[in-house]
């Protein structure tokens, strides 16, 4: 997700040459080397998709055709469902962290729409020693915010702080814990030599992670406290002002160093309530969010509104599920943990609350990936079996009161939620209730996201209800080894198995993608009996933008954003600017 996050293991697409080198220089002509990956994080997923094994084309009434080139100037006002936790591009905790940092930061390497790595910072790149060694040759022409130029040494810096346990880290770190910084080295101002003392399958994609940093900004003060608020980076927009709960407002730079992606100005309002954002996409005071699946299904026919709001529908690489603390003494148990997955009805989810737009998951790889195992069914729904499975555990109702009890101790879980979300709350009361016909108590807490996110992260939480975001091809180390509970990496379950810490350390030094898929196969049978996390459903993504929003295509698994140019190849019809026109 990552929102957690995994991470990536050669491309998920194989695109013909001819047509890649077509596609990056029309890229080039068209807008600004910026895209930003998100590791690791958390993400609440609650838009939804049919069940089909192939990604979903865009869906809307009247497709969005670019009218001519890109008109240059005008302001975007974008949501934000969730305020960011930190601005520090290497100590990002969720992916609103990431959406942001893609237009304050550029990457060492960029994806793009196929999922292919294309220059960012770095302009070339030579891999070698088997890919232990990546010397990557620097932009001249890059710049921070402040002017400053973009040195070597300012990645050497930025490595040094990924690998630091006190930056915290989490998106990042799993991907670079290999590295070997006796023979990283800057060669001169803009070549920097990159060692490993192992090889990783995904590392060339996982530089995607690294947002170059500038030396003389971040080495002084206190890196983890003091730049939470604040950036110096080398993307193509400055932050001009952050209002906490309210509203982030960016500003393209003017001496930007690559082409200039066309929007002058981007707002981002941040609506935790998906209600209120839809009613604000309507009037017109924001351009774009993510809709929910009722909103998708009654008004994506609704011949008023195609007139002024283009529909979208695909799926991602995320899912939903439900993460269980296993240090708590209630959930420490693989039986038990079954037996709750066992009480949720996953295909009256599916129908009820996703309109039949979404497919029941297994384990930690989505249906598209080929790291996924179809001979792994999802778990099915059984409260019988469930109490014969929490009996074996131990669990049972002693004394005739309708509730689980052991030693004398009632079987009480609190699950977090976040907020924001109609169909959030409804599956967690979805939940509640069915676990409650079993005699297990669940109390639901509900927490606005960031704050959901930090106590998360800190292991202050008992069950929550979450989803991941996965990297193109999916290294599940960060959320899944043991050796990536927090703070070190995004292993919030506090998960430990050392087969499966065997199967990903195998993975990630297997080239062999044939290879490595039958380890990612294992993983997922043994992860799906453990569970530590409960996969419930993959929701495909529904968007609603504004039709004046031009230059919007979708990415197979990544969907609008992540990837190059994704958002920063959008553009305003200067006929169109309504947020540029002065109030009345």
């Amino acid at each position: 997700m990552k929102d957690p996050v995994s991470s990536r293991a050669g491309s998920i697409l194989d695109a013909d040459e001819r047509r890649a080198a077509h596609r990056r220089t029309s890229i080039i002509a068209r807008v600004i080397r910026r895209f930003a990956v998100l590791l690791a994080i958390l993400l609440l997923s609650f838009a939804c998709g049919r069940d089909e094994r192939r990604a979903e084309k865009p869906t809307s009434p009247q497709a969005v055709v670019d009218d001519g080139r890109p008109q240059d100037g005008g302001t975007l006002i974008r949501r934000l469902e969730s305020d960011i936790v930190t601005l520090n591009a290497v100590s990002m905790v969720s992916i609103y962290d990431r959406h942001l940092a893609t237009l304050l930061y550029t990457p060492l390497v960029y994806l793009d729409q196929d999922l292919q790595t294309i220059p960012g910072l770095a302009k070339s790149w030579n891999v070698s020693e088997g890919g232990k060694l990546f010397r990557f040759e620097l932009n001249e022409k890059a710049t921070f915010s402040d002017g400053s130029p973009v040195r070597a040494s300012d990645v050497l810096f930025t490595l040094r702080k990924i690998i630091d346990p006190a930056a915290e880290a989490v998106q990042i770190v799993g991907a670079f814990e290999h590295l070997d910084m006796a023979r990283t080295r800057v060669l001169d101002e803009h070549t920097i030599e990159i060692a490993f003392r192992e090889p990783r399958a995904t590392q060339l994609m996982r530089f995607n992670d690294v947002l170059v940093l500038p030396e003389h900004v971040y080495s002084k003060g206190n890196f983890r406290a003091d730049y939470n608020h604040t950036a110096v980076g080398s993307g193509p927009y400055r932050l001009v002002k952050h209002d906490p709960g309210k509203e982030i407002i960016l500003e393209r730079r003017e001496d930007y160093w690559a082409a200039k992606p066309p929007i002058q100005k981007v707002i981002l309002k941040i609506i935790v309530d998906h209600g209120t954002a839809w009613n604000a996409l309507k009037r017109g005071d924001i351009d774009e969010s993510r809709i929910a699946s009722d909103v998708w299904m009654r008004e994506r026919s609704n011949a008023t509104l195609a007139k002024t709001i283009d529909f979208r529908r695909f799926y991602t690489f995320s899912f939903n599920f439900i993460s269980w603390n296993t240090q708590n003494e209630h959930l420490n148990d693989a039986r038990v943990r079954r037996a709750l997955a066992m009480c949720i009805p996953i295909e009256a989810v599916i129908q009820d609350l996703f309109h039949g737009t979404a497919r029941a998951m297994s384990g930690p790889f989505t249906p598209d990936d080929y790291a996924y195992n179809p001979n792994v069914p999802p778990v099915r729904y059984d409260p019988e079996g469930a109490k014969a499975l929490l009996a074996s555990a131990g669990w049972r109702d002693s004394n005739g009161d309708g509730s689980l009890d052991r030693n004398g101790r009632p079987f009480k879980v609190d699950l977090l939620i976040m907020s924001g979300s109609a169909s959030t709350a409804q599956f967690a009361q979805m939940v509640q209730a069915e676990l409650k016909k079993i005699g297990v108590e669940i109390e639901l807490t509900t927490l606005d996201p960031s704050v959901a996110l930090q106590r998360i992260m800190s292991g202050n939480y008992e069950s929550a209800y979450l989803a991941f975001e996965l990297d193109a091809d999916p290294d599940p180390f960060s959320i899944l080894h043991s050796s990536q509970v927090p703070p070190r990496g995004q292993n919030f379950s506090f998960y430990r198995n050392p087969e499966v810490d065997r199967l990903i350390d195998a993975a990630r030094t297997e080239l062999d993608r044939s290879k490595r898929k039958e380890l990612y196969w294992k993983i997922h049978e043994i992860v799906a009996a453990d569970q530590p996390y409960t996969f419930t459903v993959q929701v495909s993504s529904k968007w609603a933008l504004n039709r004046r929003v031009r230059g919007v295509e979708v990415s197979r698994g990544y969907g609008l954003f992540r990837w190059l140019p994704g958002e920063l190849g959008w553009w305003l019809p200067s006929s169109q600017r309504t947020h540029d026109r002065p109030a009345k």
